[in-house]
């Protein structure tokens, strides 16, 4: 079988632990660099490197700060066809996805209603969910500093309507009753401009992806959030984090979750406050049905949803013609460095993936 090379122009947790891994652990060769980062450094850092490198696909997921921009230019000159995963769709696909796509040889959504949306013009998309990498994501020695009775992992993000009801009916009753809770991210979470915010004794500080495990693997309760709350298939990629280190989770209900997963067997969903309350009082004196529930959802995720199986979707996709716009396309967009930020979840550690390299 012929080895194909993949350049990611993306250094987020999906790439660096999730696809970009499991591509290498199949047998690609796989190069993963922040080209937006480097090539506004460097204006000749991307041409470089796809030089040396000679990719047979770059691929971007997102695609926030003038990515377009910088990568477009140089594929066309280089020939080298680009694949696009709109991990934004649907709350940017107008903003953010769709000028992406219009110059992308292969597309790939986490929202299932998008992919008619791109139809009407003239795109094939594909579905392709968030996942776990079990290589990274398992349990691992508890943490005595992540040990709460209740935690979560990521940013403030209740400028969306969804992410904000999710607050008000996971955070809020928790905090309000006094529950042993700690909440990690950017210190957004500390601004009292917000929509939301928290006292500072509540708030743990920012933690790394890589210190995620620890974190999900000490609390006895890890909770969930969504930025959208009505599609049948987009959901935090938390969720595929959480399950993988088989932690307890109790999220916000949304469809998707409740399309992919089962209550009270692979997780707990809460519609109110007042159940959110509930839930964490029944479960945090049941250690033993925590346990299986954990077990169960951990089970669920490695059996369906692993990036081994994201990229068997991926590499089959890629055996078709290709089915997005032509390299000829100059429909290009951008967003500012706030928009960028916002993106990431969590601080990230860049890193670089190569084939045969631990």
């Amino acid at each position: 079988m012929v080895q194909l090379k993949f350049l990611f122009t993306d250094t987020n947790p999906m790439i660096t632990h999730g696809l970009g891994t499991a591509l290498t652990e199949l047998g690609e060769t796989v190069k993963i660099i922040d080209a937006g980062y480097l090539s506004h450094q460097d204006p000749d850092f991307l041409e470089r490197t796809i030089t040396s490198f000679g990719p047979d696909y770059v691929c971007s997921q997102g695609g926030w700060g003038g990515l377009g921009k910088i990568i477009f230019p140089v594929l066309r000159r280089k020939g080298i066809p680009h694949i696009f995963w709109a991990s934004e769709d649907p709350l940017f696909f107008d903003t953010l996805s769709l000028p992406m796509a219009k110059n992308s040889q292969y597309v790939f959504t986490t929202a299932a209603e998008c992919i008619d949306k791109y139809r009407s013009y003239g795109i094939t998309a594909h579905l392709m969910l968030f996942a776990c990498t079990p290589s990274f994501h398992h349990r691992v020695e508890p943490d005595p500093r992540f040990n709460h009775d209740c935690i979560f992992v990521g940013n403030n993000y209740s400028q969306f309507s969804a992410r904000l009801n999710g607050m008000e009916i996971i955070l809020k009753p928790l905090i309000e009753k006094g529950f042993d809770l700690r909440v990690y991210g950017l210190d957004w979470w500390l601004d009292r401009k917000s929509r939301f915010f928290i006292e500072p004794n509540i708030y743990g500080g920012g933690l790394s992806y890589e210190d995620m495990r620890k974190a999900y693997s000490s609390a006895k309760i890890v909770l969930g959030l969504h930025s959208v709350d009505t599609s049948p298939t987009m959901m935090s990629m938390r969720t595929f984090d959480v399950l993988g280190c088989g932690a307890f989770y109790l999220t916000q209900w949304t469809p998707a979750i409740e399309n992919l997963f089962a209550n009270h067997e692979h997780l707990v969903w809460s519609k109110s406050p007042q159940e959110t309350v509930d839930l964490v009082n029944y479960y945090l004196a049941r250690p033993e049905e925590r346990q299986r529930i954990a077990r169960n959802g951990q089970a669920r995720v490695y059996a369906d949803h692993t990036y081994h199986h994201r990229a068997e979707v991926f590499l089959n996709s890629l055996k078709s013609p290709a089915a997005g716009t032509n390299n000829q396309s100059r429909y290009y967009y951008s967003v500012d460095g706030h928009a960028n930020r916002q993106w990431h979840a969590m601080k990230v550690r860049r890193v670089s993936i190569k084939a045969g390299k631990p």
